[in-house]
Order: structure tokens, then sequence, then C-alpha cells
């Protein structure tokens, strides 16, 4: 069973290709839960629906194996890195506890009816209570039901983007080394190579990562405006 998390999903195309080569769980994050709602789950459920009926319409040939069957458990999130680990239901139990009473789901209904908002907030519900409440967006939080838990984090994180902050590197790097499966967990970095006045995050990061210890990290892939880097446990 192969897990994979995209940080900072946006349309959140890797982790639909995640899907389709056979992750059986993904993971979406981003800042927003308005962008979560309005672009990333229409979009990831169009991927895949598409994706399912093109499979179905094409005869199974008897000189290759069995297709895999496309229908990973899918998962949207929103809200601070720093905050993350508290919710994600793949990471390893080591302490974490999540928001006290606080369970938000997101489904087809709440993006079709959540676009609509203006604020960009989403309706939560407490447990210990059951009483509705507004919950800022960028707090904003969907954790996974318990049959659907795994222990030990993600196989693979995939990014696309990355901040060049020093405070927003360190608090991304805490939480991949929180969601990184081991021994084999991955991260996959795709980043832009040129933003005027700014060097390379990937490059911020991998010193983080130098620094520690923990991780390895070599460049996979350079291409004309960006690189691909490749994280790992030592």
């Amino acid at each position: 069973m192969v897990g994979a998390l995209q940080l900072g999903c946006s349309y959140g195309l890797p982790g639909v290709f995640a899907c389709l080569k056979g992750a059986s769980i993904v993971h979406f994050q981003d800042l927003s839960a308005e962008s979560v709602r309005c672009t990333t789950i229409p979009n990831v459920l169009a991927n895949l629906e598409q994706a399912r009926d093109r499979q179905s319409r094409q005869p199974e040939s008897p000189l290759t194996p069995s297709r895999h069957s496309l229908s990973p458990s899918v998962h949207f999130y929103a809200g601070d890195w720093e905050e993350l680990p508290t919710v994600l239901s793949v990471v390893r139990g080591d302490g974490f506890e999540g928001p006290t009473g606080m369970s938000l789901s997101f489904s087809e209904e709440d993006f079709m009816d959540g676009c609509s908002s203006q604020d960009g907030s989403i309706i939560g519900h407490e447990s210990s209570s059951r009483r509705s409440r507004k919950l800022s967006g960028s707090r904003a939080w969907e954790r996974a039901s318990e049959s659907d838990q795994g222990e030990g984090g993600y196989d693979v994180i995939l990014m696309a983007e990355i901040p060049y902050s020093l405070n927003s590197l360190k608090k991304l790097y805490s939480l991949i080394k929180k969601c990184v499966r081991p021994p084999y967990g991955v991260l996959y970095l795709a980043t832009k190579k040129n933003y005027v006045g700014f060097n390379s995050g990937a490059r911020h990061l991998r010193s983080l990562v130098d620094e520690e210890g923990v991780f390895g990290a070599h460049l996979v892939k350079e291409m004309t405006d960006r690189d691909i880097w490749k994280f790992f446990l030592k």
C-alpha cells in the first residue's frame, strides 16, 4: 500500500499522477481552504473520473497484466505546515494531538456550496457538544476516518513550489521529517530556477538537511526553468 502527500497542492496534478500510478492513499494540502474546496477538489475529482471512464472503455489485452483498480483513498487538508502533523491521518503517532474536539471534512457538496463563500470560511462541528461554528479558511482541517488511517507516514511527498523565507523552510523541513515513512520514504520537489532577488529555495532546504544529516539530497533532473530534487532518508 503506497501513500502519497502533495503539499501546496493548488490544482493537485502531482497528486493526481500519483493516483494514476497506483498509490492507494493520496492526501492533498494547501494553506487556503477556499483553494482546496474550489480548485483542488473539483480538479482532482474530474481527473479521476475521466481516468476511470477512459479505463473502463479500454479493452483489456490477454497479453498484458490486469490494470490496477483506480480507487485511491483521497483526502484534502487546509492549514499551516506547523500544525499539519496534528491532523494528518497517516503520520506516525509520536505525541501529537489534533485540535480539541474538532473534525472537519470536505465533500463534493462542500465545494459546490463553498465556492460562493466570500470569506473562504467553512462550517465545522464540535464533537463534544455538536455545536456548529465557523472557522477561518486557513485553519480548516479534514481528518480521515479511523478505517482509512495508516501508520508511519507517507512513502512519497510531492511539491511543485517551495517557500524562500528561512522561517517557512524550517517549518517545511520539520513537517517533512514527521511525514516521511522510514526507511524508504522520499520527497520530490520541483522548483523554479530563477526568482529575482532570491536564491534557490531547494538549495536552502538542502543546507538545512545537510546541517542535520538525517536526509540526503540530489538533483534528479535539470531543465531550462525548473530543477527536480529528491530528498531521502539516509
